[in-house]
């Protein structure tokens, strides 16, 4: 129909108002169309579920199209392996959003085959909440009804509850694992604090019991990561007892591990309570174990059970220092202390390394006629907090060394009487030696001065992958003066720099320049665009006039106020600033 057939079409969207004469036609037009709009109505839904239906029909046909159902299981399998691999699942914790446990959901035929596929559940990744608790001053005076009433008490409870649903997925875990090799990653921290009137008491047999769970697989760990922090540290006491306890017998498999205690909430000198490790830590002695890091430790390194001659890769995090005899029986009169002596004395107990990571302390003792440290397989070398000068690097033979990580945030730079050598001269020490195989390093430029950062670039013909380390902004600062010598200022990453990256063709000859720095990418010349992109990455912070700058203002380059390297040489201020 059309709005012209209505004997009103001429007073609609008007003001017009109908006669009374009028009211009756104009209500049986109305009655007549609302008849006709429910019928209609009525025929869209009748329709709308025909549609549905139909597209129903259609999809549910469709889907027996779907290549995934014509994969076999031994391929399905493989791709679910596949996604748990992916770099956003591989530490993905235990949870009703984990990867294995999504695809298990989703149909009959996945299920059962996730249920099948063991490897599916042999990482176990177990990050507990830390226990809830008070410190409050002044807490005996305290109203001793206080912790019925507090919102600790809620929140301890939700504590427990949180404990028992990780134990009982691990215990699935453990299941649906069958009988393959394990990856432990655990991190606890059992804080329980004996003075404290105000912190409601927990129930930790959860955790306990969680802890035995896993040692009761400890003979299929491969791979385990344990973080724990304790303020009991006997094996009677410690919920984590068991773990202290294992024997090499009970992990034959375990071939990488990562152990740590923090004990920084109480340390008791009695020789059984020491801090694990120590000699009697079992499973550092396991047939298999080729890599270990270690966080911390209180004994001396050599106590340990390690089978070293069989390690591979190793980190060690230095000693937990005051460990005087007053303090616990044994000890130095000085405290532990982990030198360069002492890193050749391990370095030597352990001729097939391949990764090697130690932290140094800053001052060491004089290396004098050591001998000679064969590491013939060694390809990444990472010393951390001090660079080590002439005398160790001549101790040290590395003729696979690819990889050094000298990051040295303990020296300072400046000259005293406890270091033989400067970091600078220790660091070109260091490349001098070695810089020629190098293909990737990392330095500290917050201890160079500009001359020895062109020399360091020089002693790097192969370097693939080069990152540049900073203190913070102390070299941002004026220069400082030491008695009658002003210090020298620090390397910059400046325009002058950078260029040396790039080969340019019109370059004149009045104008100086150094030896190239990495010409070849790939078989490609390193060209002015790449820089670009470096400067990007980089995010660089301040940089000085010139064409390159221009360019990377005109890529939306925020080249102001952003990273913590500064760029520009500073200016030099007088001596009565």
């Amino acid at each position: 129909m059309s709005v012209k057939d209505t004997p009103f079409f001429e007073h609609l969207d008007t003001n017009y108002a109908p006669t009374e004469e009028e009211l009756p036609a104009l209500r049986n037009i109305i009655q007549g169309n609302e008849e006709i709009l429910t019928d209609l109505d009525a025929q869209i839904r009748a329709l709308t579920d025909v549609r549905n239906a139909r597209a129903d029909f259609v999809q549910r046909h469709f889907a027996l199209l779907s290549p995934l159902k014509r994969l076999t299981d031994d391929v399905l399998s493989t791709l679910f392996l596949a996604l748990l691999d992916h770099p956003d699942n591989r530490h993905a914790k235990m949870s009703n959003a984990h990867p294995a446990v999504v695809l298990s959901h989703v149909c009959r035929r996945w299920r059962q085959l996730a249920l099948d596929t063991a490897s599916l559940w042999t990482t176990l990744r177990i990050h507990l909440p830390v226990l809830p608790q008070v410190y409050p001053y002044g807490a005996r005076s305290a109203n001793p009804h206080m912790a019925a009433h507090s919102p600790l008490v809620e929140l301890t409870r939700r504590w427990e509850k949180e404990v028992e649903k990780i134990l009982t997925m691990t215990r699935v875990w453990l299941e649906r694992s069958k009988e393959c090799t394990l990856t432990i990653d655990l991190l606890a921290t059992d804080v329980t604090s004996q003075e404290q009137d105000m912190s409601p008491k927990a129930d930790t047999s959860g955790l306990t019991a969680l802890i035995e769970a896993i040692c009761d697989a400890s003979r299929r760990w491969k791979v385990a990561t344990l973080r724990l922090s304790t303020t009991r540290f006997t094996s009677i006491d410690s919920p984590f007892r068991r773990i202290f306890t294992l024997a090499e017998d009970d992990v034959p498999l375990l071939q990488d591990l990562t152990f740590s205690v923090d004990a920084s909430f109480g340390i008791h000198p009695e020789e059984e309570s020491l801090i694990p490790p120590h000699r009697e830590t079992g499973m550092l002695g396991g047939r298999s174990l080729h890599s270990v890091s270690l966080g911390t430790i209180c004994v001396d390194i050599n106590t340990l059970p390690i089978r070293w001659e069989q390690l591979t890769d190793i980190q060690f995090n230095g000693y937990i220092h005051a460990y005087t005899p007053d303090v616990f029986p044994g000890g130095t009169g000085h405290g532990l202390s982990f030198d360069c002596t002492q890193a050749l004395n391990l370095l030597r107990l352990c001729p097939r390394l391949v990764n090697c990571d130690l932290s140094l302390v800053p001052y060491s003792r004089p290396l004098e006629s050591f001998g000679t440290v064969s590491l013939p397989h060694l390809k990444s070398l990472t010393l951390r907090y001090s660079v080590p000068g002439m005398k160790f690097v001549s101790c040290l033979q590395a003729p696979s060394l690819r990889k050094l990580v000298l990051p040295n945030f303990l020296d300072t730079g400046i000259p005293n009487e406890h270091a033989a050598e400067s970091p600078e001269s220790s660091l070109i020490a260091w490349l001098e030696a070695y810089g020629h195989q190098l293909t990737e390093i990392q330095f500290n430029v917050s201890t160079l001065t500009p001359a020895g950062l062109r020399s360091v670039m020089n002693l790097l013909p192969h370097i693939k992958t080069l990152r540049l380390d900073h203190n913070g902004d102390g070299a941002s600062f004026p220069p400082t003066p030491n008695g009658d010598q002003v210090l020298p200022m620090p390397a910059m990453v400046d325009e002058l720099f950078l260029g040396q990256f790039i080969e340019r063709e019109d370059q004149g000859n009045d104008e100086p320049r150094g030896p190239l720095w990495f010409p070849r990418r790939g078989g490609t010349t390193f060209t002015e665009q790449d820089l670009l992109e470096f400067g990007k990455a980089g995010q660089l912070r301040e940089v000085t006039e010139g064409d390159l700058m221009a360019q990377l203002e005109e890529m939306g380059i925020d080249v102001s106020y952003v990273s913590r390297i500064p760029l520009r040489p500073e200016p030099v201020y007088p001596d009565d600033f």
